[in-house]
């Protein structure tokens, strides 16, 4: 999940498809969504990102990324096709967003991360970002 502000200071909430590359998490969007308008208008972003598998504890694994959104144009149809082969094993994305002229990528650059998981450093607290490998 994805979660930016609305104007009002609400939050606005949506399922997206993500990857990383490199130390940024990347997706895609249309230039008109409600996502999009308010990263133009306020940067901040939350991921979300729920595991499958539990812990030791019995806990789920989650991540979840506190981070800087920069918005590029697009449209990427390689990064889409790259999502829908991660998600739905289709070899192209099935939607419109792939070459709408209207399509952004968004990159967020990671400021923080926390949750349960290998990618968090527990022995360090809940917030700390694991090792890079670890």
């Amino acid at each position: 999940h994805v979660w930016t502000n609305n104007a009002d200071g609400s939050p606005q909430i949506s399922v997206v498809w993500v990857t990383a590359q490199g130390n940024e998490i990347l997706f895609g969007t249309d230039a008109k969504s409600e996502k999009c308008k308010n990263l133009t208008r306020d940067p901040g972003i939350i991921l979300s990102i729920e595991d499958v598998e539990r812990n030791e504890r019995g806990w789920q694994r989650h991540l979840v990324v506190r981070g800087r959104a920069i918005i590029e144009p697009g449209p990427n149809p390689e990064l889409m096709d790259r999502l829908a082969q991660k998600y739905t094993s289709l070899k192209q994305h099935p939607l419109a967003l792939r070459d709408s002229p209207t399509s952004v990528v968004v990159r967020v650059q990671v400021d923080r991360l926390s949750g349960v998981g290998p990618w968090i450093d527990e022995a360090a607290g809940a917030d700390q970002v694991a090792s890079p490998g670890g």
